[in-house]
């Protein structure tokens, strides 16, 4: 395994299409999958009511894990953070989140996954914003290293 530099971290950050958002609720992990966009130094996206919210509403501590797997070679690369989670009220954020995940989505808009486009503001009425405080990522390896399963 090799640690990836927090600058390619980052960079893996923002380009991969799924994360999963780790939370305390009612005293034990909950683990979520969810759509995201990286700006800056905090991760934002959108959430129903429901125990994801609740949990981080309760407890804004949260992790968060992004990964890629490839099937054929067997390389991998893992980043995950640490941060703090806070609703975001503003309309400045909340119009940066529907734009940037709009834009970052565009391809899958419209594919059977998507269900006909984005979902409206009123299904998903929360953005939150996790402010990054770690991050840290590994890869599966150098270009001449043996290759390690996760």
């Amino acid at each position: 395994m090799e640690p990836l530099p927090e600058e390619k971290a980052r960079l893996f950050l923002q380009q991969a299409l799924v994360a999963h958002l780790a939370v305390v609720s009612d005293g034990e992990p909950y683990v979520t999958p969810m759509s995201y966009i990286v700006d800056g130094n905090r991760i934002l996206f959108r959430t129903k009511p429901g125990r994801r919210f609740a949990a981080l509403t309760e407890n804004p501590v949260v992790s968060i894990e992004a990964s890629t797997f490839d099937d054929e070679t067997g390389d991998w690369t893992s980043v995950i953070i640490r941060g703090i989670a806070a609703v975001a009220d503003d309309d400045a954020t909340v119009q940066l989140t529907l734009a940037g995940l709009f834009d970052k989505y565009r391809k899958v808009l419209g594919s059977p996954l998507s269900r006909g486009g984005m979902q409206p503001i009123s299904s998903f009425p929360n953005v939150v914003a996790v402010e990054i405080d770690e991050i840290s990522g590994m890869s599966s390896s150098g270009p001449f290293s043996l290759r390690t399963r996760p």
